[in-house]
């Protein structure tokens, strides 16, 4: 029996490094991402890089939050495993709204934080200029949150899971912590947690489990856009344990690791990666 991953959101960062652990585990790969051309092009020489593991990996550059798309993949999927079923999906998709509340006000004096780190704050935040709006949350939340449910779902209905399947998604401190212009991202990952937790007792009884990944701060292309990160990266770097970072092959190893049948009693979990540091 072959074994097969479905990844939303895997062109980059913890999503691709998920995909190469995988695929150098044996497992043929379903792609989605949504990049513009000169990223589409990148993630294409990351795929070819996968095939030359000798495992299949299908590339599609679509937008995984569109109806239309869902039910185009489903067939494809279907088409692709011919009777086969998923032994992974994961759900690593990054899109949403990176605005503050209310315009950026320092409390002074502030006893935490250098006057180096103080002024970098005041330099990313007070030129914000666009404030969270409800319909940010709503954007944010659908594509961060309830998508995954919205994919895991239709798999469900058109047969392609099944018992032993392994449901994951990625979330981090943000879900019950706050950071300045991150409380739409921050919603997401709350309700992404309680997706995956009722998600974890309802599809249980058809052997099918679900989980999240906690990811310690990481490097990647999604964190450049918080602003700010240059203080965030340097905290963690203080708060680990190991006095690194996560890594995405970091994230990428535990995927492989709850895919395995011994991880067949993980359910319902939140799962730190992140070297200690978020008891730190």
């Amino acid at each position: 029996m072959k074994k097969w991953a479905l990844i939303l959101g895997g062109s980059t960062g913890l999503g691709l490094a998920s995909a190469k652990k995988l695929g150098k585990e044996g497992y043929n790969l379903i792609i989605l991402y949504r990049d513009r051309k000169a990223g589409a092009e990148r993630a294409e020489e990351e795929f070819e890089s996968i095939r030359k593991m000798g495992v299949a990996c299908y590339g599609y550059n679509k937008d995984a939050l569109k109806a239309e798309v869902v039910n185009e993949m489903l067939t494809e999927t279907a088409r692709l495993l011919q009777g086969e079923k998923l032994g992974v999906m994961l759900h690593s998709i990054a899109k949403g709204n990176l605005k503050l509340m209310v315009p950026y006000k320092e409390v002074s004096p502030r006893t935490d934080l250098s006057a180096m780190s103080v002024e970098v704050l005041k330099e990313e935040f007070s030129e914000e200029q666009h404030f969270l709006q409800s319909a940010d949350f709503a954007l944010t939340i659908e594509a961060m949150g309830t998508s995954y449910y919205t994919w895991a779902k239709a798999l469900f209905d058109a047969g392609l899971i099944r018992e032993g399947t392994s449901l994951l998604t990625l979330t981090s401190e943000g879900g019950r912590r706050a950071w300045r212009n991150y409380a739409a991202v921050s919603a997401a990952k709350a309700t992404l947690e309680a997706i995956s937790r009722n998600m974890a007792l309802e599809f249980a009884p058809y052997g099918i489990r679900s989980n999240v990944i906690q990811a310690g701060v990481t490097d990647t292309v999604a964190l450049r856009k918080i602003k700010g990160n240059t203080l965030m990266k340097e905290q963690s770097l203080l708060r680990n344990p190991f006095g690194r970072l996560t890594r995405p092959e970091d994230v990428g190893n535990a995927v492989y690791l709850l895919s395995r049948p011994e991880a067949a009693w993980i359910n319902g979990a939140i799962i730190p990666v992140d070297g200690g540091e978020s008891i730190a």
